[in-house]
């Protein structure tokens, strides 16, 4: 590794980390990579007790996330990361990698934009000095870590049409959920879409028992993450989801966390996903009832 990347964190997957694939759910991917940014953060002067005491707060903006091997219970990992650039606004590109300590396979990138803003998220304020400082001398070119390419534009501009969208999900922020500050961290947002998915997954008419039985699963395959707004405990919350595009193998789809108090949008995701074999762990065509009720639903995006 070059001298401005470094391992942030060590560890291993769990069974609770994993889903009824066999492999590591999405939400456990996000935690650990906070985990593991959160040593990041204290490199450059911000360990938590700094954040308690300070009258501001680091937040993720955007998150970017590549899921590109399978981790399944009983495999290690480590995650190396890096400071791409630091804006003098407030805000600062981080790069992380969670790498199988045993195949030495990468198995998810992630690309995080922080801000440090005010405890309410906006706006963004100036970097205290000494972070910046700090930040500054770790951070540029990352030859270890190569940046994705862009997602594919599928995202139509504009404000989300949340009514030919679907509820696929109604709940609550609860507080146990949330750091010190009340606010959730990325992996309470990532479990909302999980469920939300499931509720998608079945007006496209997919029954997750019988795809199993079949022997076909589903994964993830690249998140591109927007937080507007933090996401607080007490919140009332819903999901407005649509299917974006359908090709061959690959479909794209979209969630909406809305305040569902004030209709405040909160967090946006685009999700690229498959369906593969879950005997030869590889991916597989859509299924064609799916494909055409993927098609069907086009119209909600």
């Amino acid at each position: 590794m070059s001298d401005r990347v470094f391992v942030t964190g060590r560890g291993a997957v769990n069974v609770w980390d994993c889903d009824q694939w066999g492999h590591m759910n999405v939400q456990f991917y996000l935690a650990k990579a906070s985990d593991a940014q959160a040593h990041l953060a204290a490199r450059i002067g911000l360990p938590p007790s700094r954040l308690r005491g300070e009258g501001a707060a680091l937040r993720p903006i955007a998150d970017r996330t590549l899921f590109k091997r399978e981790l399944r219970a009983g495999d290690i990992y480590f995650v190396r990361s890096g400071i791409r650039s630091v804006e003098p606004g407030g805000t600062m590109a981080i790069a992380s990698r969670m790498v199988n300590q045993d195949t030495g396979v990468e198995a998810a990138a992630f690309e995080t934009r922080w801000c440090w803003t005010d405890p309410d998220g906006d706006p963004a304020l100036p970097w205290p000095e000494d972070v910046r400082s700090a930040a500054s001398a770790l951070a540029g070119e990352l030859p270890d870590i190569v940046p994705p390419p862009p997602m594919a534009a599928v995202l139509p501009p504009g404000a989300p049409p949340f009514d030919r969208l679907l509820l696929t999900y109604r709940g609550s922020v609860e507080a146990w959920e949330c750091g010190a500050d009340g606010v959730a961290p990325p992996r309470a947002h990532i479990a909302r879409f999980n469920d939300a998915i499931t509720h998608l997954f079945r007006a496209m008419k997919i029954d997750r028992g019988v795809l199993f039985a079949s022997g076909t699963g589903s994964a993830a395959l690249d998140y591109d993450i927007t937080y507007h707004r933090p996401m607080r405990s007490g919140k009332a919350l819903d999901i407005r989801s649509g299917v974006l595009a359908v090709g061959d193998k690959v479909f794209h789809v979209v969630h909406h966390i809305v305040d569902a108090a004030g209709g405040e949008l909160l967090t946006t995701i685009v999700v690229a996903a498959l369906f593969f074999d879950l005997k030869a762990r590889k991916s597989v065509p859509i299924p064609p009832a799916i494909h055409a009720e993927a098609l069907r639903l086009l119209q909600h995006g």
